[in-house]
């Protein structure tokens, strides 16, 4: 018996080892004490079972946001192992670099709030992650988005439930329409089967080291908007006889395409392959690319397609909301594949279009086209103009915006062509916006042509825009003349606090016309 209670206690102490973690929670405790106990119970049924093993896997718990760490492993089964009815997705590449630089994230209530745990208390339940080769090279973006950066972003997400999708862009830099540049290491390369090895190398590489992070994948993307081609040039952008261009080379997309295709399947031989392409509202400018690849013989599942509606076109909701539903039909019809909307946003986030825009693309979507399998918001988190990107889907203050409830399975309501809830502006006043939409101040005219009001920012560097009640808008009239304050222009559209003159703060503000200045001092407490 004494041999049997040894025996029991050494599993005991076995699991707990492998299971330890620093006791910080109630929960940690509560752990180490069912391990107890269960040994003292099966010490206690021992005598009955003879000398058999009595034992019973550990039951997987699901993380909670405070204990979620890059260091440990995740639970192979993440909830990624079975297919969503429909995606609710967040790219969120640029997250870790964010934080890197001490930027915060906040639910509606002001309390400070990891992003990833954030975007699923919205409804969020799939994370996109873009992978470049080898950021770091002379032509590179930097150190993100590399391998590490990407396992390290996917365990997080996955630890929280939320399926996964890898954005191929094979490439050191962004891969889009505008620039579709090889990796550096692949410059020397003379032959297509160099190139389609080395995208196979690489994408099982990455793939490889999701996977023993305990990471599933339910989405490969091989590739990102590859409208017109991938591996279009050498990586400093200079021409190339060797690409995989599509009006001439589709061949060759279509080798690198099924042979990185390969690699997925050998290592998530269940994961969806995703060929993505841009300016889904536009029918002629991808069909045809799509057509090429369909008969060419690629392989994939899912045509993808990025949106971006431009609210400045007076048939906007015509033209992009409309047009990309239709598409998405059509490309489902035409060539019997289920679809997604791989990328959409907005600018003016905190306006009622840009809400209405992202709203009734997510829920028309859903409801209207049967083999869509979701869609997914670039870059939600970002705010404030983050690398000078004007779409992302938090506000200035680093809470969510309006816009992003619609990704939310209990959420189908599409919204009215006019807001319901506007209230008239005064055309003899100045209102001033944040760049995502938000009012920041209503300033009246004092008299003597100047129009004053008072302001507070939250960030030691703010654009601001600056739009009468007629709806003229302001600016400066150059970069160089922070102060100066006339009709805007293509080219100067905002104004801004920051440098040394305004700092994190309430302002009484003044805007005169007349001078063409404007300034501001600290409000009195």
């Amino acid at each position: 018996m004494r041999r049997i209670f040894l025996f029991l206690l050494e599993i005991s102490v076995t699991f707990a080892v492998i299971d330890y973690q620093p006791f910080n929670t109630l929960q940690d405790m509560k752990r180490l004490n069912i391990i107890m106990l269960a040994a003292v119970l099966l010490m206690a049924l021992l005598p009955s079972c003879g000398d058999s093993d009595g034992k019973s896997e550990p039951q997987n718990q699901e993380p909670q946001p405070e204990d979620i760490n890059d260091s440990k492993p995740v639970e192979p089964n993440n909830g990624n192992t079975t297919e969503l009815p429909f995606a609710y997705g967040a790219d969120a590449g640029w997250l870790t670099e964010m934080e890197s630089k001490g930027i915060k994230f906040y639910d509606n209530s002001g309390k400070e709030t990891e992003c990833f745990a954030l975007l699923k208390s919205i409804g969020f339940n799939a994370a996109r992650m873009r992978v470049w080769v080898q950021p770091t090279n002379k032509n590179g973006y930097g150190p993100w988005c590399d391998k590490a950066d990407v396992v390290a972003k996917s365990k997080r997400a996955a630890a929280l439930g939320y399926k996964i999708m890898i954005d191929f862009h094979y490439s050191d830099n962004w891969a889009d329409p505008g620039q579709q540049r090889k990796p550096e290491a692949w410059d020397n390369f003379t032959t297509i089967d160099e190139i389609a090895t080395a995208a196979y190398d690489h994408t099982k590489d990455v793939l490889t080291a999701i996977k023993e992070a305990g990471v599933d994948v339910a989405w490969v993307q091989i590739g990102n908007e590859t409208t017109g081609g991938m591996l279009k040039t050498q990586s400093d952008k200079s021409a190339t006889d060797l690409n995989c261009a599509l009006d001439n080379h589709t061949d060759y997309y279509i080798k690198v395409h099924n042979t990185a295709r390969k690699a997925v399947k050998e290592v998530f031989p269940d994961c969806k392959i995703i060929v993505h392409f841009d300016r889904g509202q536009l029918w002629d400018k991808f069909s045809w690319g799509l057509d090429k690849l369909v008969k060419g013989g690629a392989e994939f599942d899912i045509f993808g397609l990025s949106i971006y509606p431009d609210l400045t076109d007076a048939n906007w909701y015509k033209n992009y909301v409309d047009a990309l539903i239709a598409n998405l039909n059509k490309v489902a019809a035409t060539y019997d594949k289920d679809v997604m909307v791989c990328e959409v946003g907005c600018a003016n986030i905190a306006s009622y279009n840009s809400r209405r825009a992202i709203n009734d693309i997510v829920v028309r979507a859903k409801k209207e086209v049967s083999r869509c399998k979701g869609v997914f918001y670039w870059e939600p988190e970002c705010y404030g103009s983050w690398n000078q990107y004007p779409m992302g889907g938090f506000l200035s203050s680093g809470k969510p915006s309006e816009a992003l409830n619609a990704f939310n399975e209990n959420y189908s309501e599409l919204l009215p062509a006019t807001d319901p809830n506007a209230a008239a502006l005064k055309e003899e006043n100045l209102y001033l916006y944040t760049k995502e939409g938000e009012l920041l101040a209503e300033c009246t005219p004092d008299g003597d042509g100047v129009w004053r009001g008072t302001i507070t920012i939250t960030t030691d560097y703010l654009n601001f825009t600056a739009i009468d009640g007629k709806g003229v808008k302001y600016a400066v009239k150059d970069w160089d003349t922070w102060n100066s304050f006339v009709k805007a222009t293509a080219t100067y559209d905002h104004l801004w606090f920051g440098g040394n003159i305004y700092k994190a703060g309430t302002y009484d503000v003044w805007f005169d016309l007349a001078k063409g200045t404007w300034g501001g001092a600290k409000a009195a407490k």
